[in-house]
């Protein structure tokens, strides 16, 4: 919502959020179902505690939010479940009783004088007390029985509702699917060049994957049954789709079988099942990068080497992409791309393997799937979480992270 508010800002010229009240009451800004909208977190401790992920978002928020008409209304325990960087852009405080009169930040003796048998009492930040008012029409019929609170406030929210006349509605929170069909996604008559291969969380937009210019490899982290064979399988069903047998080769490493039957034959450069074989076809991938050097580097098909589970191919001690190595670095212009995936369990120290360097210093982009948080940082600035299958945070240079539900056309027994 914040991203779409960004980009509705600058393509209407609106510098100001007194300028979008304005222009939305007169209907210049039909994007936009209101002018401003409210998030309300009930316990920022709790939701920091169990949403560490979450933790980032709402920082944003915080600070740029307000600027485009999202605010955000908070209760908290203590002042300090919010980062002290992040206290000075809460406008408003309204300070109840706390359980300890020391961490009032109006006044530790007013905070003293609040007791418990004063529900509703507050202090501003003017020094001042305040009783805080309950939203209900007939508070009289309460006789103390705070139980009854919950049922009228829905009683008074369903009002509300049924008597509102305007046209407009509250924006609804729009979620990634659980499961995507690729069929949703734009077929390559719609888009030609990019390949999708997912929805984005941050626009609801197809995640394309231009091997190109952006995306020269792909390094997927997730552990097993995340969905990153389905997301190969997708890639390269895409990538078939909308090139010719003379201008696309995929090279497969596939040593569980999970991509046995996804690519055609006169598109297969290759398939090796364990690490011998692996070695055998990366070594006969180089010798025909090796004749692209010069003046025939930018001819020829584009190859494309597809690797699920490399943590496989390269136990024991084997390095069977070592061949590759050395043509990385002009990958570019010798039309070459990888897409590669391993688990997260063991990633950071993986990650040092020269082969899985050279991926992501030669202009690889990431995909962080599904993962347990003490692995650390797997990326820049990036820790693995639970995720449901499919998902994963779309990493590329140059911009923000986002999720990614992955599309898949038809059911994978047995998937990683």
């Amino acid at each position: 919502m914040l991203a779409q508010r960004e980009r509705v800002f600058a393509e209407h010229g609106i510098d100001s959020l007194a300028l979008l009240r304005a222009r939305h009451a007169a209907g210049q800004v039909p994007e936009l179902a209101t002018a401003d909208v409210v998030l309300l977190v009930d316990g920022v401790g709790a939701v920091r505690g169990d949403f560490e992920e979450l933790d980032e978002t709402f920082t944003a928020l915080l600070s740029r939010g307000s600027g485009f008409g999202i605010h955000v209304v908070m209760t908290m325990a203590r002042w300090n479940e919010v980062r002290m960087q992040s206290q000075p852009l809460i406008g408003t405080r309204v300070e109840l009783r706390l359980n300890d009169p020391g961490d009032s930040t109006v006044g530790r003796k007013l905070a003293a004088t609040l007791r418990a048998d004063q529900p509703g009492r507050a202090l501003t930040d003017d020094g001042l007390f305040a009783q805080v008012a309950l939203p209900l029409p007939d508070t009289a019929a309460l006789d103390g029985d705070v139980a009854t609170v919950g049922a009228g406030l829905d009683a008074l929210a369903d009002e509300a509702r049924r008597r509102w006349g305007g046209a407009a509605a509250a924006p609804k929170i729009r979620e990634l699917p659980e499961v995507l069909d690729l069929a949703t996604l734009p077929d390559p008559l719609d888009e030609p060049d990019l390949v999708p291969f997912g929805l984005r969380q941050d626009t609801m937009s197809p995640a394309l994957l231009d091997l190109v210019a952006r995306d020269q490899h792909l390094l997927v982290l997730g552990d097993p049954r995340c969905g990153k064979t389905t997301l190969l399988r997708t890639l390269v069903e895409g990538l078939v789709d909308r090139s010719t047998p003379d201008e696309l080769v995929v090279a497969v490493f596939d040593p569980r079988g999970g991509l046995a039957d996804v690519c055609p034959e006169d598109y297969l450069g290759g398939r090796a099942t364990s690490a011998p074989l692996a070695l055998q076809l990366s070594t006969a991938v180089a010798a025909e990068l090796a004749k692209r050097t010069g003046d025939g580097a930018s001819s020829g098909p584009r190859i494309v080497v597809v690797v699920d589970d490399y943590d496989i191919l390269a136990s024991g001690g084997t390095d069977p992409l070592r061949p590759l190595l050395e043509h990385l670095p002009a990958a570019r212009d010798l039309r070459l791309h990888v897409l590669l995936t391993r688990p997260v369990a063991g990633a950071s120290r993986a990650l040092y393997d020269p082969v899985l360097q050279a991926v992501r210093d030669t202009g690889g982009s990431g995909f962080l799937m599904a993962g347990e948080r003490s692995e650390g940082q797997v990326f820049p600035g990036q820790y693995a979480e639970l995720l449901p299958p499919g998902r994963g945070k779309w990493l590329r240079r140059g911009e923000r992270p986002t999720l990614v539900q992955v599309a898949t056309s038809q059911e994978v027994p047995g998937a990683p």
